[in-house]
């Protein structure tokens, strides 16, 4: 059985009793829900914290900036290993606000995992895009930043039924699209002088071979490959690799953390 504790009004989702703490954070449509198969992997080995980022439940419409969330992220990761540091696991912008936190106090690090947003805030990654994948892009941001200031749920549920989206969609709802609002829009404070990850830590990125294209650039994979504890893995799936390819996924990431 697992526990529960609160942390500034989120509620934090604690199981297993490992000496390493994996700390993971969800991306859009979703909620702490999304890594129920890695936290029945992973909590035989590891303690398993899960939760769900600012404005992602249901009927929480507060005001929250970038510092906010990335502020909520620090006082989890304290509460939850207050003497330790913590290993993150992060997929779609639980990625852009893990590398915030982390580039913040990496100190705190002691291992990352990231799924398929790698270099996306680089001046670098733009230039990669094709005139298609560009305007994709935007139609589907610039939509779900449009559904936020709304406050349209099908708007949401739509795109993500569109992009197969692997989420609960009883969970889905407008607000989840803060970080478009942000981004596009300007929202709460926008999400300017954000900070390219440059990890001082472990680091194992995986990303997805099934999608239109990328949010990683092939200079920054490299990059990535020079450092031999770093590791890079494609799986042949969608967005969702955590899901899609759980298994595999749990193994290889298992692997790595271990050795």
């Amino acid at each position: 059985m697992g526990k529960t504790i609160d942390v500034q009004g989120t509620k934090v989702y604690i199981n297993g009793e490992g000496k390493s703490v994996i700390v993971m954070i969800h991306g859009w449509p979703d909620t702490h829900e999304i890594w129920q198969k890695q936290v029945d992997f992973f909590k035989r080995d590891f303690t398993c914290v899960t939760f769900t980022l600012p404005g992602f439940e249901k009927n929480d419409d507060g005001k929250y900036t970038l510092d906010d969330v990335v502020n909520r992220i620090k006082n989890i990761v304290d509460a939850v290993c207050p003497k330790s540091k913590a290993i993150l696991m992060v997929h779609d912008w639980g990625c852009v606000f893990g590398y915030e936190y982390a580039m913040r106090y990496p100190d705190r690090i002691e291992k990352m995992v990231a799924i398929d947003v790698g270099d996306a805030a680089s001046p670098e990654f733009e230039k990669t895009l094709s005139l298609k994948a560009k305007l994709m892009v935007f139609t589907y941001q610039f939509t779900l930043a449009l559904g936020w200031l709304t406050k349209i749920d099908l708007v949401h549920k739509t795109v993500a039924k569109g992009l197969q989206a692997k989420s609960n969609f009883d969970n889905i709802h407008a607000g989840m699209g803060l970080p478009y609002a942000m981004r596009w829009l300007g929202a709460n404070g926008g999400l300017k002088n954000m900070k390219q990850i440059e990890p001082t830590f472990p680091f194992f990125y995986i990303y997805a071979l099934k999608k239109p294209f990328f949010f990683q650039t092939e200079k920054w994979l490299k990059e990535l490959e020079k450092n031999p504890k770093n590791r890079v893995q494609a799986f042949n799936c969608a967005h969702w690799v955590m899901v899609e390819k759980a298994d595999e996924f749990n193994t290889e990431v298992h692997k790595w953390l271990t050795n």
